[in-house]
């Protein structure tokens, strides 16, 4: 079954509620959610009884995997719920990560997915049901603001966050087609990563989308190609780079722990990570450095990026030596295994966060 709107997920809740909370004598009535004279209404509203409990469900539906609109529709919901007795918060989706159903849980909102993992408490009645797989793995969109050519818009946009862009001078800015970025700002405006003001574009909410891209990014998918320097730790081997004077029709840019510890050092690390634009590259480099190929004990990894268009944007140049963005750090170090996320969250601290939070 495929369930991709919200009217789709409120079905098929209706029609499975006893499979996804079995609980003998627990009733759910569902209703249409009373607006109260507001502004705002929740998804659904259900009448539930349980032996001599009775209390009322008011439910938003998540149909998006877009932390920006999952947070404000649990705020909203929480702040919804606290203005009466017997109102019970409920997040409904296709699947919840562990880290959503923690924040709802410390939120005090219940949740519920037609995975099968629910959180439900009211009174003397507790229910708790987790750790059930995702039913509804999703399809690989076809729009995503995180493909290659599209996070140029995102990179453009988080270089001045409280810029507001017309469509055509952020295609020219990026060097894209206007019909692409304008699709794009469609696809960014339904996740609720940026408003629109008399049809200019500005980031709403760069946090949740940050949290959201790094979810989808992989540095794996770039291709490594392993090399051995003869030297004494990574720091010698960035010496030997800056010695070598790399003239500039060899673009490259240092990356992960290599690139952070040149912006602002804080993890140890042995190996040094070189974004290059193409084999060719590789082979001036290893032969200015008299480098030697090495499956095992690789201390100097050359990385043909699958960010093809964008890996490069941003590049900043620290002791003679081209680095990655800032940004394009935090994505690369974020997942890496071995010490990335802490050299990752060094760098929001001390780079990002006053940027993206202002």
């Amino acid at each position: 079954m495929s369930v991709e709107l919200e009217i789709d997920i409120l079905d098929y809740l209706k029609d499975h509620m006893k499979e996804l909370i079995p609980v003998q004598g627990l009733s759910i009535g569902f209703k249409a959610p009373s607006s109260e004279g507001k502004a705002w209404r929740p998804d659904f509203a259900a009448s539930v009884s349980y032996k001599k409990l009775r209390f009322k469900l008011i439910g938003e539906i998540i149909a998006q995997q877009s932390s920006s609109i999952f947070k404000t529709k649990l705020s909203l919901l929480k702040s919804h719920a606290g203005k009466g007795e017997g109102l019970v918060p409920l997040i409904v989706a296709k699947y919840l990560s562990p880290d959503r159903r923690k924040q709802c849980q410390e939120e005090d909102v219940s949740f519920l997915d037609l995975s099968g993992n629910v959180f439900l408490e009211f009174g003397s009645l507790y229910i708790e049901r987790i750790g059930f797989p995702n039913r509804f793995p999703e399809k690989r969109r076809r729009r995503s603001p995180f493909s290659d050519k599209a996070s140029l818009i995102l990179r453009a946009a988080f270089s001045d966050i409280k810029k507001v862009w017309g469509v055509r001078e952020l295609a020219q800015s990026v060097g894209l087609d206007p019909g692409f970025v304008s699709r794009m700002a469609q696809e960014l405006e339904k996740r609720n990563y940026v408003s629109r003001d008399a049809s200019k574009l500005k980031l709403r909410d760069p946090k949740s989308l940050l949290e959201d891209w790094v979810r989808e990014y992989d540095y794996k998918r770039n291709q490594e190609i392993r090399y051995f320097s003869l030297a004494k730790g990574p720091e010698q081997i960035i010496d030997k780079l800056i010695a070598a004077r790399i003239p500039n029709d060899l673009p490259y840019a240092l990356g992960l722990h290599a690139g952070a510890n040149l912006v602002d050092p804080y993890a140890v690390y042995n190996e040094v990570h070189i974004y290059i634009q193409n084999k060719g590259a590789i082979n001036r480099f290893a032969e200015k450095l008299k480098l030697r190929e090495a499956r095992e004990g690789a201390n100097l990894i050359f990385m043909l990026p699958y960010y093809k268009y964008s890996v490069f944007y941003g590049k900043q140049k620290i002791r003679k030596m081209w680095v990655v963005s800032d940004l394009q750090l935090y994505l690369d170090l974020y997942n890496y295994p071995v010490r990335g996320l802490e050299q990752a969250e060094h760098l929001y601290e001390k780079r990002l966060k006053q940027i993206i939070e202002g």
